[in-house]
């Protein structure tokens, strides 16, 4: 089953693993080939990391199949969230009920549709004015001329933050993925980006501090003015709460908005059906997310001895739920390789699913839908000038997508 020449080490406790270090960017081929030889002999897989630390490269468990994502997903008492810096909790992500959901109560409103209908104009207009330029030239990268700088942006403005402060906030979340690198120049770069975001976020909860704001309208008063268990929340969860926000709410929205229009780039009948139907791009960003889920997999604890698929998990050991295979199952999606723009329901996995489904989620959809509907409008057709460069691994997406435009 190994994807890799390198035999099978015994781990820790004597388990032999199925899978030699199965996603790695070492591995250059795309994993949607490994997900499905999985999902048909091996859907709960145990993959050996070799002892790495980030990436989902440590030694654990692959669930590749949908309803067993789902069972996952749904059994908080036996699967529970991981916790990356124990000293430095990310709530609502890293907590698990009845916790979380008190977490995840307080930011949930500046989510709701309510609240994003007004930053929908915020959106459009950031977008028109990365698109303009782009367009006027007749060609260039999308992913760095629009994909790359508009969700930061549109972040600091939900967030009440100077839209200046994004090109700082971007390159410090990219850095996060140098963490398992063995370089010394890159774990020094990681090291320096990683407290420059936590400093940012005790930053900004003191400025809320020392000049009140709207909680209503504010998320980081909202925050200081909440409660958990009747306590108010720990300032050090707080600034947590504002780190988790900084790097989750736009890194996979990057990914995906590249992913959306690098595929109408690709395929230009669904371009055109778009063009025709501007009704259908909402379904459209849904179907395309599906088949090239930006969030390739997350990870999980298994919290007591369990059985999953005819394995017999530990507590302790780590598993992966992979997103992106589960939106491949044939047996949760009819014509599941068939792009159907108008497939409904589409119960695709990409936002994550169950008590952690990203909170984000609407936000990201406002975003995507509002920078197709504003190309679309300002160009007649556009296509790949290149070959993109993509990234297989997290975060999933293209690099560099030279596009030209009519």
């Amino acid at each position: 089953m190994s994807e890799t020449k390198t035999a099978p080490r015994a781990l820790p406790d004597g388990r032999t693993p199925d899978v030699v270090r199965a996603f790695s960017k070492t591995i250059d081929a795309d994993p949607a080939l490994l997900h499905a030889r999985l999902r048909r002999e091996c859907p709960v897989a145990l993959q050996d990391g070799s002892g790495g630390t980030s990436n989902g490269l440590q030694d654990g468990w692959l669930i590749t199949r949908y309803e067993d994502i789902l069972a996952v997903s749904r059994d908080t008492d036996t699967f529970g969230q991981s916790i990356r810096w124990p000293s430095r909790r990310r709530p609502p992500l890293e907590s698990n009920p009845p916790e979380h959901r008190q977490f995840r109560a307080l930011m949930q409103p500046f989510f709701m549709p309510a609240a994003l209908a007004p930053l929908e104009p915020v959106s459009r207009r950031i977008a028109v004015e990365l698109l303009e330029p782009l367009l006027a030239a007749g060609s260039g990268d999308f992913a760095h001329a629009v994909a790359r700088p508009l969700p930061p942006q549109v972040l600091l403005a939900r967030m009440g933050q100077p839209l200046e402060d994004w090109p700082r906030i971007k390159a410090s979340c990219e850095a996060a993925y140098l963490q398992g690198s063995k370089d010394p120049k890159d774990i020094a770069t990681f090291e320096e980006a990683n407290e420059y975001l936590w400093s940012y976020s005790h930053a900004a909860v003191a400025d809320r501090k020392a000049v009140p704001r709207d909680p209503k309208q504010d998320i980081i008063a909202a925050l200081l003015a909440g409660e958990i268990d009747g306590a108010p929340v720990d300032e050090d969860l707080i600034a947590g709460m504002v780190r988790l926000v900084l790097a989750a709410g736009h890194d996979s929205t990057t990914s995906a908005i590249g992913i959306c229009v690098g595929y109408l780039a690709e395929n230009p009948q669904v371009q055109e059906q778009l063009r025709q139907d501007r009704s259908l791009i909402g379904t459209a960003i849904e179907e395309i997310l599906r088949l090239r889920a930006p969030v390739i997999q997350m990870p999980r604890v298994v919290r007591k001895d369990t059985e999953l698929g005819g394995r017999h998990l530990l507590e302790g050991d780590r598993l992966l739920m992979v997103f992106a295979s589960g939106n491949h199952d044939e047996t949760a999606f009819e014509d599941v390789e068939t792009c159907v723009l108008d497939r409904m329901p589409n119960r695709h996995l990409s936002f994550g699913v169950g008590v952690h489904v990203c909170i984000g989620n609407g936000l990201a959809r406002q975003e995507m839908r509002v920078t197709l509907d504003e190309l679309l409008t300002r160009t007649t057709a556009f296509g790949l000038e290149r070959e993109p460069q993509r990234e297989f691994w997290h975060p999933y997406g293209a690099t560099a997508l030279p596009l030209w435009f009519k």
